[in-house]
């Protein structure tokens, strides 16, 4: 086989290696950067979950303070009643007992007696109406909040961070890789085949070649002449004697 026809088969067999790496490579760079997008819209995507929940929080918060706020002005309200109805029980009382000391007949005395005694069970009910009310503690309601489900896994994915890890071996073996197994390949290459040369000089190595051999059987046809003549002259003393 010629010497540029090997080096054009070994040019070709050198070549596909470095376009599978190229395409290798580009195949993981994609891979990350699909993976980097997926991961970032994730984590977009979680922190406005997080933020809505933050906001839902913050409004039942918001209605739960409302409400304490309604329950504690309805319960001063109850406490402010109960003292009036005390306040009113104790006014019928006194009004009873001054009509009890008005009264001059025995009816009207005891008329004025069962408005006392009416008047004093009424001011007893206020009176322990006005503790129960006070006795009972503030913001009695329970109120639930949702917690917020913030997220704890890591905002990017392994998935990702193994295809990143991947990616930079591979482009590290490429980077060390490539130029070792292209010296590897020319050493080879010497050995196992003769030096490049180009297309003059083999024709002009073989026309010297033609040259050689033709000069090789002039020298030999003068030779085989030469050897004639001795041959006769040797012969030419014993035919004259």
């Amino acid at each position: 086989m010629p010497a540029h026809h090997i080096a054009f088969v070994a040019v070709a067999s050198t070549a596909p290696t470095a376009q599978q790496n190229q395409d290798i490579g580009q195949t993981i760079k994609e891979a990350v950067d699909q993976a980097t997008r997926e991961a970032s819209q994730e984590a977009q995507q979680a922190a406005r979950e997080a933020r809505q929940q933050a906001r839902e929080a913050q409004q039942q918060a918001r209605e739960a303070q409302q409400q304490v706020r309604e329950a504690q002005q309805q319960h001063q309200e109850q406490i402010r009643d109960a003292q009036q109805q005390v306040r009113d029980a104790q006014q019928q009382l006194l009004d009873a007992q001054q009509q009890q000391r008005d009264a001059r007949t025995g009816d009207q005395r005891g008329a004025a007696h069962q408005a006392v005694m009416a008047a004093q069970d009424a001011l007893n009910a206020a009176q322990k109406e006005l503790q129960r009310v006070q006795s009972e503690p503030q913001g009695q309601q329970t109120f639930t909040l949702q917690p917020i489900n913030f997220p704890n896994a890591p905002m990017i994915p392994p998935q990702a961070v193994d295809i990143s890890i991947a990616f930079f071996i591979t482009c590290a073996v490429i980077v060390v890789g490539w130029p070792i197994s292209r010296a590897l390949g020319r050493r080879y290459e010497k050995r196992g085949s003769a030096p490049l040369l180009d297309a003059s000089v083999a024709d002009q190595l073989q026309r010297i070649e033609q040259a050689v051999e033709a000069v090789a059987i002039e020298v030999e046809r003068i030779s085989e002449g030469q050897r004639f003549l001795t041959r006769i002259q040797e012969k030419s003393p014993s035919t004259v004697e």
